[in-house]
């Protein structure tokens, strides 16, 4: 199976006169994690409750982790951080926790998983222009 894509027309916002193709991605369904549990429950020998079980238990220790300043490195998927940022205050004293807010969580692939991207393969829409 490949990843489908759309071609659309961009004008830079600079000169804009030249047209410009580009390749946008066309997402399919959001995989839950009772899917993924499913899934993986045919891959091995435990059963779909237990592998459910096992993933809400890390996504709760992960949030965890997270909430006390940890990163949570998982082996070949990346790294998760929670980023989190203030106003600018005149001073030090001024910024205080209550001022302090999360902003996102941020994801950084593994290396192993970045390098398997050479390997995926592409197909254009064939409904485009429809």
């Amino acid at each position: 199976m490949a990843f489908r894509y759309r071609v659309k027309t961009k004008r830079p916002a600079i000169n804009g006169k030249e047209i410009k193709y580009y390749a946008v991605p066309i997402r399919n369904e959001k995989v839950h994690i009772d899917y993924l549990a499913e899934e993986l429950s045919q891959r091995c020998s435990l059963t779909k409750g237990d592998i459910f079980s096992t993933l809400v238990g890390l996504v709760d220790l992960m949030e965890n982790h997270l909430h006390n300043g940890d990163s949570v490195y998982l082996d070949n998927l990346g790294i998760f951080t929670l980023s989190a940022t203030s106003d600018g205050f005149e001073s030090l004293e001024e910024c205080t926790p209550s001022k302090v807010r999360a902003q996102k969580i941020c994801f950084r692939a593994d290396n192993k998983l970045k390098n398997n991207l050479q390997f995926v393969q592409f197909e254009r829409d064939k409904r485009e222009g429809e």
